[in-house]
């Protein structure tokens, strides 16, 4: 019956009774996973499941890794290999690692340890080769005499050797040599009196020692020396080896041998021995020895000659044969010969020798010295004798002569007095400045090709123009100048193939067809500052100080005491130009125009068609530019200052103001300017104006009439 039953059967009934409540069990099927995870063996589970997986994680992640040993492992003692880092296993002789770095550690009985730090790669399997060096070994090299066993006393502890290893001493005989590096190596045993012994030699290395046993070959021979009379002494190299009859041992090799007794002359031979080949000399036969003759001089220093041999200067020893009669002859300079007969007598010899003492006689000259100034002084062969006029009586031999001043300089000389002979020497001593000028070329051809000419002025001259000499321009204001300090000054002007020295490519163009450009003309259409570049490379070839300060290529100031070339100041110009016989020409060819036949290249006939005055009466042959040298040198022996081309000065131009009463000297121009001077007329001038020597130009830039030439300071 069901609850609901018993409650409807129940209904007639008066008394309700309540009935227990019991909860109801909780069967739903969460609660049963639960139970299940709390289980121990589950969480056993899953603990070696996670396990398995970080296991499988780490075989795919790994790399197998080879160490492969080179002696291979077989062959080494007491191998052991290590790798650092974390989950690294080994499996026989592979290693189970993590990519990454690692760094492993070798070593093996015998060997050096090998450490290094590896890379491994992921995944897969890695070979990694290791190379062993095997530790260095010893060796002890005994050494003893090939005949030993024959010869008394050669004991193999005797026997001191040396032992060199691949050329380097290593040590000796009989000891251990230590630490040879492992491998073939050339041994060498030396010893005083064996043959040198060579092998190659396998070192095992391994910390190893090796003994090594070797006989060597004597390094000598027995030599038998006999004489007659015996008991002669008897030397090889200097060193005694004893009397005769004598069996000596001797190296092999040459050997200077001499043998002496007393009355006997010594004998000398070169021996040669060979090792272990014994030889007998011939019978030595010694000759009765010479007299033994000590000559001496006063002074000495005499020559000696004996029956005209010459022997030697005294003191002097001399041997010759005894029982003879000898012509000696003492000689020197300054002194008289003497001459002596001699006999030798065989009694004396080295222990007791003759002698033979000469005084010799002075040979006597007289000189004559007659110095300006009169007041110099003199010094015979470095001693000081008083003022150098005088009369001198002096040995007849070659004596050093000085004639001093203070301001002069020295006048040395030798001479030889004659005894026959009184001998005069007229000295007039130079002024240092003479004598510095005497020393310096007159002319001389630089390394461009120019030749250059030496001038040394020293006159006041008048540069400019009287306001009364026609033609003349404001700009040739009078002033007096002095050249004082002596200068060179080419020739002629630079060619177009001397400048292209310097600027290989420079072309000095052309008018109207007409070439300037010949290796022989003048160079033309160049800058002042391409003249002066020129002056400062010619410096350079020659070792001088350039005279031109330059800057990237630009001049940009002078140094007045360099002894560079340069090019002439104006002055330098006028006065080679214009002085002769004191005075200031006006016209290169005379005083009026038209200038004379052949007198310079200027503005004719012949260039008509080029300029717009020329001069009508005259011809020169040439439209513009003329070879250097076509005309004839003024009275300096200079070229080209009559037409052809005007020339670059070195002066910034200016103007003066009025006839100053102050004489420059050595004027070189102003510092700074914008523009340069040009002096001289050229192959495009034809008035009186710029014919004139006179005639002051400027520009700064180049011009196809204008060229230059070079100067320098001689001191």
């Amino acid at each position: 019956m069901t609850h609901m039953e018993d409650i409807q059967s129940q209904q007639g009934q008066t008394l309700v009774e309540p009935l227990k409540f019991e909860p109801l069990k909780d069967d739903t099927p969460s609660n049963t996973l639960q139970s299940r995870l709390n289980s121990p063996l589950l969480k056993v589970a899953v603990v070696a499941l996670v396990l398995a997986l970080g296991l499988l994680s780490y075989l795919m992640a790994a790399t197998s890794a080879h160490i492969e040993t080179t002696p291979n492992a077989r062959q080494l003692k007491q191998l052991k290999i290590e790798v650092d880092g974390l989950l690294t296993f080994k499996t026989g002789e592979r290693f189970l690692l993590l990519p990454g770095e690692h760094s492993i550690h070798v070593s093996a009985l015998g060997y050096h340890a090998h450490t290094e730090d590896l890379t491994i790669p992921s995944g897969g399997s890695f070979l990694h080769p290791v190379t062993l060096t095997p530790l260095p070994g010893h060796l002890t090299v005994n050494v003893q005499d090939a005949n030993a066993n024959n010869t008394q006393g050669n004991k193999a502890q005797d026997i001191k050797a040396t032992v060199t290893i691949d050329g380097e001493q290593a040590g000796h005989a009989g000891t251990e040599i230590r630490d040879i590096a492992a491998g073939k190596h050339q041994l060498s045993i030396q010893s005083p009196r064996h043959q040198q012994h060579t092998q190659s030699i396998d070192i095992n290395g391994q910390d190893q020692a090796q003994q090594l046993d070797i006989a060597l070959q004597p390094n000598w021979a027995k030599v038998q020396i006999n004489t007659t009379p015996e008991g002669a002494q008897v030397f090889s190299d200097q060193l005694r080896l004893g009397t005769t009859p004598l069996n000596a041992e001797l190296l092999a090799g040459k050997h200077q041998l001499m043998v002496k007794l007393a009355g006997y002359k010594s004998w000398q031979q070169t021996l040669r021995v060979n090792a272990e080949q014994a030889q007998t000399l011939p019978l030595i036969k010694l000759s009765p020895a010479d007299g033994l003759v000590e000559v001496s001089s006063t002074p000495s220093g005499a020559s000696v000659t004996v029956d005209g041999q010459y022997q030697g200067q005294t003191p002097l020893s001399i041997s010759l044969a005894p029982d003879q009669s000898y012509r000696f002859t003492l000689f020197k300079d300054g002194f008289e010969a003497q001459h002596r007969r001699f006999s030798v007598d065989k009694a004396h010899t080295e222990t007791s020798p003759q002698t033979l003492a000469v005084t010799l006689g002075a040979s006597l000259g007289d000189i004559i010295i007659q110095a300006t100034p009169s007041d110099a002084l003199l010094y015979v062969d470095g001693r000081l004798m008083g003022r150098a006029n005088r009369q001198l009586t002096l040995p007849a031999r070659q004596h050093s002569l000085s004639i001093r001043k203070d301001g002069y300089a020295s006048h040395d000389t030798q001479i030889l007095p004659r005894p026959d002979l009184a001998q005069t020497l007229k000295v007039s001593l130079l002024t240092t400045d003479q004598d510095l000028w005497k020393k310096i070329p007159r002319r001389y051809t630089n390394t461009g090709g120019q030749a250059l000419m030496l001038f040394r002025p020293d006159v006041n001259f008048t540069m400019g123009a009287s306001r009364r000499q026609q033609g003349r321009r404001s700009n040739e204001v009078q002033r007096q100048v002095k050249l004082k300090r002596g200068f060179y000054l080419s020739e002629a002007p630079v060619s177009n193939a001397q400048y292209r020295q310097f600027e290989r490519f420079h072309s000095s163009g052309h008018v109207k067809g007409n070439s300037l450009n010949g290796d022989h003309y003048p160079v033309v259409n160049v800058t002042w500052e391409k003249a002066a570049a020129y002056c400062n490379w010619l410096s350079q070839q020659e070792k001088l100080t350039p005279f031109y300060s330059e800057t990237q290529g630009t001049i940009t100031g002078f140094n007045n005491q360099a002894n560079g070339y340069r090019l002439p100041t104006e002055a330098e110009w006028a006065w080679g130009a214009r002085y002769e016989n004191g005075a200031m020409i006006t016209f290169p060819w005379g005083k009026t125009l038209p200038p004379a036949p052949k007198s310079g290249n200027y503005g004719d006939r012949s260039a008509a068609k080029l300029l717009g005055n020329i001069l009508l009466n005259f011809e020169d042959g040439y439209k513009v530019t003329a070879p250097l040298k076509s005309f004839p040198p003024n009275s300096k022996k200079l070229y080209g200052f009559g037409g052809n081309t005007a020339e670059w000065a070195h002066d910034f131009y200016a103007i003066k103001t009025g006839l100053s009463l102050v004489t420059e000297v050595d004027p070189s121009g102003p510092e700074k300017g914008d523009y340069h001077v040009i002096r001289g007329s050229s192959w495009a001038h034809a008035t009186m104006t710029e014919l004139r020597l006179a005639f002051r130009d400027y520009h700064n830039q180049s011009r196809y009439d204008v060229g230059f030439r070079v100067a320098r300071y001689a001191q």
